[in-house]
């Protein structure tokens, strides 16, 4: 079952979910079961195509990727996400917390 986020932090800082994480190299997040996860950019957060690594906090368990994909519709970025082990992405979202989220338990 996909867990919801309760917190976001950056630098130790919470952040509220209007927040554009798309430019952050590394933040932590809690969910509503208390799971605890950091992801972190491979390379420059800046531009498509920018790479997320999603990891569990307790174990360094890789939980699956996101991957900035850019532009879709007007307005709206692209965002991919993949489970670890999966061989086919599992799906889009519009933001970088929405594909996150999307990993989570």
């Amino acid at each position: 079952m996909q867990a919801n986020i309760r917190s976001v932090t950056v630098q130790g800082r919470a952040q509220d979910r209007d927040t554009g994480l798309d430019h952050v190299h590394r933040f932590e997040v809690e969910t509503d079961t208390g799971h605890r996860y950091v992801v972190t950019c491979e390379g420059p957060p800046v531009g498509p195509p920018s790479d997320w690594k999603v990891t569990s906090a307790d174990d360094g368990r890789l939980v699956g990727s996101v991957r900035l994909l850019g532009a879709g519709l007007p307005g709206a970025t692209n965002y991919r996400y993949k489970k670890a082990g999966a061989f086919f992405a599992g799906g889009k979202q519009f933001d970088l917390w929405n594909a996150v989220q999307s990993l989570l338990q």
